[in-house]
Order: structure tokens, then C-alpha cells, then sequence
């Protein structure tokens, strides 16, 4: 039996407890064979707990770097509970700029800490006490999603601009891609709303009065190639001639939202 010493409001973080006659950090990780959560623990000390007690940004920071070890673990292994333990002393009490040093140096969970905050570039730059300021004991998955959408695109070698981005959540494409386009205004920041709005009516007035014959083989719901090509060209041409400064992801999403209204109004007619 263990019983609870310490733990934060969200039940993922790594709790304390005592079992056997001794202090451990428990963690849920990784999964086993049949797919269940997997718990680990580690041993640590008073001084330790009075950290993880005071500190939120030294206890994420901790989580972060053992979610490696447990995800080495696999299904069914053990953790490496010495290089577990190698850690607390250099991250719970070194200096923060021996604990910035260090993260230079070892695997650790950037997503995790995203999902509970962190900012994101200076986390990227290796700051991480600073990047934790923000930092809740509350998981956010949505800023995981936008931080891998914006990873995904950097492989590509696109950088939004925030026009481009409130286009792309304009239009429920931020985060999926292959998503059907929608009009979403709640999702835009107020203050880019307007600019949205305008790129979006440059797209309307370029393909009014449009429609997109259903396709072939008396599939009504299916839109025409060459109809859907045809809208597409338009709204491409008047965008990229009034917002010469948009990326092609922004540009295409508003394409797709144009066209598929376009389609959508050949079908009701």
C-alpha cells in the first residue's frame, strides 16, 4: 500500500508517495501490451518533495525529462531507475543555468511542457525557466496540436505570418489540413478578424455567381473537376493579387472554402 503525500490538481503530474518505508515520485507512462496506463516510480528524498512542493517549474521540468525513460521502458520493461535518480539532484537543486545546460544534453518531453504552457520559442531557444513562467498545472492538448501543425509546416519550409494563421482558423484548417473548410470568426484573434474579412471578400467577389456542375456518372454529390479547377483559378488569381504577402497554405485554404461553397450552392439550386 502507498499513501499519497503530495500531489498537484491535475492527476498527471507526478505525484509523492510513501511506500515500502520510503518517499517515491509516482508517474503514470507509456503503455503495456494490453494497451493500459504503465506507473512508474522513483525513489527521492525530503529535500526533494520540499522542491516538487514549492517549485511547479522544477517539478514539469522533472516529469519532462523522465517521460523518456519511461517511454524506453516500452510495454514491459523496467525503467532505468539509476538514471532516473541521476536526475533529481542536477534538476530539483542545480542552478538554473546548470539546469538550462543539461537540458542541452538529455531527451526530454517538449510537448509535454507545451501542454502545460510553456512558451513555445523560448523553449525552443533552450531558456526554460522562462519558458515555464506561464507554465499551469493544467494539460491544454489544443496548444500540442498547433505546436506540431507549426513543426509540420517548418519541415515544409512555410512560416505563417498571423494573417496567415487566423486565415487558416478562420477556415477550421490550423491544425488539419486535409480538413473540409468551414467559417469559423470565433476561432480568429478580434484584432486580425477585420484583415481576415477582407481577404475573405476579395475571394467572394471573385468567384460570384459561381457554380461547380456536379460530377459525372450521376453522382450529384460529387463537384466537377474542371468547374472546381475553374473557381479555384479565380479565387488564386484575386488573392494573390490583393494579398500579394499570404503563404500558399493561406491562400489555398480560401481557395477550398470558396470552392466548396461553390459547390455546395450547385447542389441546393
Amino acid at each position: 500500500m502507498s499513501e499519497v503525500v503530495f500531489t498537484r490538481e491535475s492527476g498527471w503530474i507526478p505525484r509523492v508517495v510513501h511506500a515500502d518505508g520510503e518517499l517515491r515520485l509516482e508517474l503514470g507512462a507509456g503503455a503495456d501490451a494490453n494497451h493500459d496506463p504503465r506507473t512508474f516510480t522513483v525513489p527521492l528524498s525530503e529535500t526533494h518533495l520540499r522542491v516538487i512542493r514549492d517549485d511547479l517549474t522544477r517539478h514539469l521540468l522533472l516529469w519532462s525529462a523522465l517521460l523518456p525513460l519511461c517511454a524506453a521502458a516500452g510495454t514491459r520493461g523496467p525503467l532505468d531507475e539509476r538514471a532516473a535518480v541521476a536526475l533529481l539532484d542536477p534538476i530539483l537543486l542545480g542552478a538554473p543555468e546548470d539546469v538550462e545546460s543539461l537540458f542541452r544534453d538529455i531527451a526530454w518531453d517538449r510537448r509535454r511542457l507545451v501542454a502545460q504552457g510553456a512558451d513555445v520559442a523560448l523553449l525552443e531557444r533552450g531558456e526554460v525557466f522562462a519558458a515555464l513562467r506561464p507554465a499551469t498545472a493544467e494539460s491544454d492538448w489544443r496548444r500540442v496540436h498547433e505546436y506540431d501543425a507549426d513543426r509540420d509546416r517548418a519541415r515544409r519550409g512555410v512560416r505563417l505570418t498571423p494573417l496567415d494563421a487566423a486565415l487558416l482558423k478562420y477556415t477550421g484548417r490550423y491544425l488539419h489540413g486535409g480538413k473540409r473548410p468551414t467559417r469559423e470568426p470565433d476561432a480568429v484573434d478580434p484584432d486580425l478578424l477585420p484583415e481576415v474579412m477582407r481577404v475573405i471578400a476579395t475571394a467572394e467577389r471573385a468567384c460570384a455567381g459561381m457554380r461547380i456542375a456536379p460530377g459525372g456518372r450521376g453522382d450529384r454529390s460529387a463537384p466537377g473537376h474542371s468547374g472546381w479547377k475553374r473557381v479555384e483559378e479565380e479565387v488564386d488569381r484575386a488573392v494573390r493579387g490583393a494579398h500579394p504577402h499570404l503563404v500558399d497554405d493561406a491562400v489555398r485554404t480560401v481557395s477550398f472554402l470558396m470552392c466548396s461553397e461553390a459547390a455546395a450552392r450547385s447542389r441546393t439550386s
